[in-house]
């Protein structure tokens, strides 16, 4: 029987000082304080079994492997303590409250507790905290709409909109939430905003982001999320900054597959996204072949398969039409084949580690002065050109369609270039459908593989109407 304390695999080293995040602190069965280390190239992983723990248990009430905890980078330059509950039945308890078969989100002063047996503290270290981050406290004290409680933690904010963590106090599902809090409108209608948001509230897959209630009042819109701990896409996609940003073959795939999954799932409804891009993307819990979950609906549009006149979405996932469409006012666009255009765009990226068409100066761009350096930065949205002023140059390679698919890259992918080929067609009446995705080479080859780790990783969701 193995002994209580920690233990590291032969290839697992204890972090340095300089990369810790955070600290667990617990007591063994013995009393003796124990200190765990937690930082972002080394996750810890608690449980029963010492071939596949970081730290054992041998209490017979934890599971094989009961938890495993992650520090990620977010995309607003914080870091994400992230605990994911592995354990057959038993749970975690957080801070008191029973929470089973779900990832959430680890504070500073937080404790964790596998039941009947040992229990954790979690301190954050000031080097991982910095302004604006969801360690960060925002002036908003703690506040209950209905069942929820919205805490001061803010989990993102722009413009318009603030994500806060918030807890579903109800005891059929105590659990961790995001709060999405909009600005509304004095022009805004309520009956046109409620409207919108049930169409979103019907909306029940494991791909896409769930919506659990949403409040109205006076001032703003409250809309409660499922909670995603691990990331955004684009922040996953820059963590492989050894291999040039690129995801090996195997995991984009499966990423696009749950990707055309989602997008099947709201096309077949006569739903468009059409603000498609990896921050929009969101990984369930951190780890290798992610869950992913489509979020940010704010402009989704339904009966998408008619034309507007109303172009939205980012610059650099638009197709040429929506591009055309945004200087010619009266020229539209179909919001179910820009998602298609999206999608290729994003499979492109994974597997490129750029943008098809955001990729800096090039030999014979006429806009850009010899002189200008133009790259991409991680902080910047979408691998964006360093300059707002350079807008119209990749406005017109995506127009023109000057795509270009690296020898050293692609070489190896027939099959995936030839989807991302059809996908990034400039033509929306010839461009390939998310059905004609999920049905060309790259995916039938593996159809097995990929349905059967679908299966097995993500749950089949029950029936649950939005509040």
């Amino acid at each position: 029987m193995p002994k209580d304390g920690v233990k590291h695999s032969k290839n697992r080293s204890q972090p340095s000082a300089a990369n810790v995040c955070a600290k667990l602190v617990t007591r063994n069965k013995k009393g003796r304080k124990e200190v765990l280390l937690l930082s972002m190239n080394r996750h810890l992983t608690i449980g029963r079994n010492p071939e596949a723990c970081s730290y054992v248990i041998s209490d017979p009430v934890v599971s094989s492997v009961h938890c495993k905890i992650y520090a990620v980078k977010s995309s607003h330059g914080g870091v994400i303590l992230s605990c994911q509950d592995l354990s057959t039945s038993n749970g975690i308890f957080l801070n008191g409250h029973w929470i089973h078969g779900t990832s959430f989100i680890l504070m500073d002063g937080d404790s964790i507790q596998l039941p009947s047996s040992q229990k954790f503290t979690c301190i954050v270290q000031d080097s991982s905290k910095p302004r604006g981050d969801v360690f960060a406290p925002s002036p908003i004290t703690n506040q209950s709409i209905g069942r929820w409680v919205v805490t001061s933690q803010a989990l993102g904010s722009g413009t318009f909109a603030t994500v806060r963590l918030a807890m579903d106090t109800s005891q059929s599902a105590h659990k961790q939430v995001a709060c999405k809090t909009i600005k509304r409108k004095k022009t805004s209608k309520q009956s046109t905003i409620m409207k919108e948001v049930q169409i979103l509230g019907a909306l029940n897959h494991p791909n896409i982001n769930r919506v659990y209630d949403v409040v109205l009042d006076d001032s703003h819109l409250h809309i409660f999320l499922e909670l995603c701990t691990g990331r955004d896409l684009f922040s996953y996609i820059i963590h492989y900054e050894d291999t040039g940003y690129r995801i090996c073959e195997g995991e984009a795939q499966y990423i696009t597959y749950q990707l055309l999954q989602g997008l099947d799932y709201l096309h077949s409804r006569q739903i468009s996204h059409r603000d498609l891009k990896p921050e929009n993307i969101l990984l369930h819990a951190p780890g290798p072949y992610p869950r992913i979950q489509i979020a940010d609906f704010g402009l989704a549009r339904p009966q998408s398969n008619q034309e507007t006149l109303n172009v939205c979405g980012t610059v650099p996932y638009l197709p040429p039409e929506g591009i055309l469409a945004l200087d010619n006012k009266y020229m539209g666009y179909v919001g179910i084949p820009a998602d298609c255009w999206s999608a290729g765009v994003i499979m492109y990226m994974m597997l490129s580690g750029r943008h098809p068409f955001d990729y800096g100066v090039a030999p014979g761009d006429p806009d850009l002065p010899s002189s200008v350096v133009i790259k991409s930065h991680p902080t910047a949205s979408q691998f964006w050109l360093s300059s707002a002023q350079n807008d119209n140059v990749v406005k017109k390679r995506i127009v023109d369609g000057v795509l270009d698919f690296p020898r050293d890259v692609w070489k190896q992918l027939p099959d995936a270039k030839a989807l991302c080929t059809s996908l990034l067609c400039p033509d929306p009446s010839r461009r390939k459908t998310v059905r004609d995705a999920l049905n060309s080479a790259w995916m039938k080859n593996n159809s097995r593989d990929l349905q059967a780790a679908y299966e097995k990783r993500i749950p089949t969701l029950p029936s649950e109407p939005m509040a």
